[in-house]
């Protein structure tokens, strides 16, 4: 089973896409509004840890280990509650300490009405995927997809995407993503007889 290319973005696009929230955070954080820099936080909390959605929506501030640069999540796993720690990025530690200003209890993501579920979250992401110019086919999983498709392009490591996103084995991981592009293709072929 092969990733289908509508459900997650190349490198352009999450530059894209990035770019497009980053300007509304900061249009928003200087008129003093709230929806550009939680826009933000979803996008890059999503494209930076490949969590589900459902996991996204679980995710507590006393999840986030700021000295490991790791955040806990609870997955189900052949129908237990299983806790696994993450590792994430330099900058998505940043973002989430400046988000946060010292907040640190309760859930990560928060609306003005309270706590965000799935719904919550889908629909900030379709909210941005708007805004940036993409296609509306991208719904918040892909972001899961992204991470995991440019995790094994950059890494060349099925184990670790395997433990990043979850997956019972590296055979589930395999089928997913390590598929080959037709820029790989055609990379590879050129030159090949020279």
């Amino acid at each position: 089973m092969a990733i289908d290319r509508t459900k997650y973005m190349d490198e352009r696009e999450v530059k894209q896409l990035r770019k497009a929230v980053i300007a509304w955070n900061d249009a928003d954080l200087f008129k003093g509004r709230l929806q550009g820099p939680l826009t933000w936080l979803v996008v890059d909390v999503a494209l930076g840890t490949g969590l589900r959605v459902g996991e996204l929506a679980e995710l507590k501030v006393k999840d986030i280990d700021f000295k490991r640069k790791a955040v806990k999540v609870v997955r189900l796993k052949k129908k237990k509650k299983v806790s696994e720690t993450l590792g994430i990025s330099d900058d998505l530690v940043v973002h989430l300490k400046d988000y946060l200003d010292g907040r640190t209890t309760g859930y990560l993501f928060m609306g003005k009405r309270g706590r965000l579920h799935r719904e919550g979250l889908q629909r900030i992401w379709t909210n941005a995927i708007k805004r940036a110019g993409l296609p509306k086919e991208l719904s918040i999983h892909s972001a899961r997809h992204t991470m995991g498709f440019l995790l094994l392009k950059k890494t060349k490591n099925l184990r670790q995407v395997q433990k990043q996103l979850g997956h019972s084995s590296p055979a589930v991981t395999a089928n997913i993503y390590a598929d080959v592009s037709f820029d790989e293709m055609r990379e590879g072929v050129n030159g090949l007889y020279q």
